[in-house]
Formats: structure tokens, sequence, C-alpha cells
């Protein structure tokens, strides 16, 4: 075997371990960005949805609400911190997301909040559903 081709194969080898290496490295930073964002949204979608229901029940829920956030002392509070909170859907949130959360802050009816809900719930686990707003409608007839 002359040089030359100890050399090539020395490199083959060589370059044969590192690029797998790097591509595996990038394909795990992926990972663990993808997995990152959606534990966010998870957290995030929860803490709205239970927000947007005390503000949509605000005098069934307020009692409830003090305890678990007693920063929020009244509806306009909590409209606020759900102001904010959409504000900070611009960062994780689908737009589809983003524009049912400004279609319930301006109009905070039971149909908006449950659109909402449902965009929520195909953005977080990509769900194809047949449900619309009005089957998360509890009735007592149901």
């Amino acid at each position: 075997m002359t040089f030359e081709q100890i050399a090539t194969t020395l490199t083959l080898i060589g370059v044969g371990t590192v690029i797998p290496t790097i591509v595996s490295s990038v394909m795990n930073s992926r990972k663990a960005k993808s997995a990152s964002k959606q534990e966010t949204k998870e957290k995030r979608y929860k803490a709205i949805i239970l927000l947007s229901y005390a503000f949509l029940n605000y005098d069934k829920e307020k009692s409830t609400l003090i305890i678990q956030r007693p920063d929020i002392e009244s509806k306009e509070e909590l409209y606020n911190v759900l102001h904010v909170e959409w504000m900070n859907m611009s960062l994780y949130a689908s737009d589809k997301v983003i524009l049912r959360m400004r279609n319930f802050l301006k109009e905070s009816v039971q149909i908006n909040y449950n659109s909402l809900i449902l965009e929520m719930r195909k953005d977080l686990y990509s769900v194809k559903t047949k449900l619309g707003p009005d089957d998360l409608l509890l009735t007592k007839d149901c």
C-alpha cells in the first residue's frame, strides 16, 4: 500500500465518522428545541384555557381564581393578564390560535372560547377533528 492510499483511507475513515456525528448532533438539537417548544405550548395553553374560562364565568369562578391567582383581584385585571398572554403567543402559537384568542378578547362569549380551545388542540397535537365550537356546548338536554 502506498502512502497516498493510506492517506486516502484514513481521510475517508475520518470523514465517515465526522459526518454522522455532525448530522446526529444537529438532529438532537432540533429534537430538543421542538420538545421545549411543545412543552411551553402545553403549559401556556392550559393556563390560558383556565384563565379564559374564569374570565368567561367570572362571577362563578372569582373565588377559585383568587385562591389560585391572588394577584388578580378584578375582571379587568384578568382581562389584562389574558391580553399579555395573547401578546406572548406571538412567540409560539400558530396564526390561527392568535386570531382565535384575539376574537375571544374582543368578544368573550362561549362560542369564541370553544373555537379557541379547538384551535389550541389542533396546534398542540395536530388533531384532525370534525368537532365545531357548538359541539363543546354543554346543555342539559345532551
